[in-house]
């Protein structure tokens, strides 16, 4: 019987977890490597010498776009120093198949546990079945495209993430060593559902959405007793937790009989500090209380703009302002923290609407946090098609590209409001040059110790007057944060 490997870039990796439950429930023999960091010479030596050790048959890796580059590092030297077959899954395979299929011998679209076990099931004198729905294979002959296999919509069927200890090793500078409770920091992740309910024009659900029109119910929910009984093992495995973090792209989308049931047996079984993610379109305030009264600590909430017209035509996002405010306020009045997502640099935004989003902001009740992104074109969303058709980007020539979407340098509020905007999928034929005031004050939201009076001050107009003293005060608080890391480092 074939061994497997799975490789993950993120300690906290839900899907590898699953996916080496699934197979360990089936018989299979899995080893789990967590690689998050920077490769050396050292530690990507020994994991070939542990994967040869283990005798592994197969190398499953894991990867969002800007684990590109680790997961080439990672397939090279297990082709170099063992031959063995790789297949690569995650967010980045299912945008671009073909690129990664320059490396990787097989691809996994769409779920994985379903089909990863009908290949090493079908496994057979070093061949694999190349007819495997969801597997795309590289061939001398050219690539085998398979079509999604139909979604499995009773969740509660697969096992719990696998947390083996004895099994599962973590990346250091040095070398690897045995997963531990250190590793978690005290934090379990969870999800509790599949999918969306949602079809936000720039997000990568909309062309999962697409991606699986025909095969089933795209937006799945666990019941809430596997749920508990998940975070119950937990608890039992790892001591130490002091919070839980909901992970669905909306906790809140369950009828209020399940936030019932979630607060009884939460409070009796579990009772931990948790976090979760809401949109202001599903937020219920009688909801949102049970839940704080469970243990509901910390939100995650996606403004996105503050510009009712790109909410409505460009985003597909139906909520006014006023609603907004008025979520804000209720989340205020239940002591619940809260951070809010903005997109920067959307071509379709003038600087008239980035104001509109400042002046959302100061309207809401402090502490206001915030945490920005810039618009990124996924291929296949809807956002994606019509800024080609605009004109606004354009395909590249398939060249191999290892940048990334969301470092230091993409991130519109550690640059102040000059991050690049990041080309990785698309030519960027549009420029924020007239936006870039309204999105340094937008900004400022995201640092700590901002008086309330300076972001009025700066939020009520543009003026050359203002321009000058924004500039000023940005290198001044840059100044003086950076005086004060040297600070505490020497300390």
């Amino acid at each position: 019987m074939i061994r497997i490997a799975l490789v993950s870039f993120l300690n906290n990796s839900i899907n590898t977890r699953s996916l080496s439950s699934y197979l360990k429930k089936n018989g299979y023999e899995v080893t789990c490597f967590f690689c998050s960091g920077s490769f050396n010479s050292s530690n990507l030596n020994e994991l070939i010498t542990v994967i040869r050790a283990e005798n592994i048959g197969l190398v499953g890796i894991s990867l969002v776009t800007d684990d590109y580059y680790s997961a080439i590092t990672v397939t090279e030297a297990i082709k170099e120093n063992l031959h063995l077959p790789v297949i690569w899954g995650g967010a980045h395979v299912n945008v671009r198949p073909d690129e990664c299929l320059q490396h990787a011998d097989m691809i996994c679209l769409g779920e994985g546990e379903e089909a990863l076990l009908d290949l090493v099931k079908k496994y057979d004198g070093g061949k694999f079945d190349l007819s495997t729905k969801n597997i795309w294979f590289k061939t001398d002959s050219g690539i085998v495209r398979n079509q999604i296999r139909v979604l499995e919509e009773n969740l509660d069927q697969f096992p719990f993430p696998d947390f083996d200890l004895n099994s599962q090793l973590v990346m250091t500078e040095n070398g690897f060593e045995k997963l531990a409770e250190k590793h978690f920091n005290g934090e379990y992740s969870i999800m509790t559902s599949r999918g969306c309910p949602y079809s936000c024009h720039y997000c990568y659900n909309s062309y999962r959405r697409s991606q699986y029109k025909g095969k089933g119910k795209y937006l799945r929910k666990r019941s809430v007793e596997n749920v508990i009984e998940e975070l119950a093992q937990a608890k039992k495995k790892f001591r130490n937790l002091t919070k839980i973090n909901f992970w669905d792209d909306s906790f809140i989308a369950r009828n209020m009989e399940d936030f019932i049931l979630f607060q009884k047996l939460y409070k009796e079984k579990i009772k931990l500090p948790f976090f979760a993610l809401v949109e202001p379109m599903a937020f219920d305030f009688n909801k949102i209380k049970i839940l704080r009264d469970s243990g509901l600590s910390a939100l995650q909430l996606g403004i996105q703009t503050g510009s009712e017209k790109i909410n409505r035509e460009v985003y597909n996002r139906r909520v006014s302002n006023q609603r907004v405010i008025e979520v804000a306020c209720q989340i205020s009045e239940l002591g619940i923290d809260v951070i809010y997502d903005v997109i920067f640099n959307n071509p379709y935004e003038n600087p008239d609407d980035v104001a509109q989003t400042v002046n959302l902001f100061l309207q809401f009740p402090k502490p206001v946090t915030l945490q920005g992104f810039n618009l990124i074109f996924y291929p296949g969303t809807e956002i994606t098609d019509r800024a080609l058709k605009d004109g606004y980007i354009s395909v590249k020539d398939m060249v191999e590209d290892y940048s990334t979407i969301e470092g230091a340098k993409d991130s519109p509020t550690s640059m102040r409001g000059k991050s690049l905007i990041s080309d990785r999928f698309y030519g960027i034929h549009y420029s924020s040059e007239k936006k870039e005031y309204w999105n340094t004050v937008l900004s400022l939201f995201a640092f700590l110790h901002v008086p309330a009076g300076l972001l009025h001050f700066f939020g009520k107009s543009e003026t050359p007057m203002k321009k000058f003293f924004l500039a000023l005060f940005i290198r001044f608080y840059t100044f003086a944060h950076t005086l004060k890391s040297m600070v505490r480092k020497n300390a």
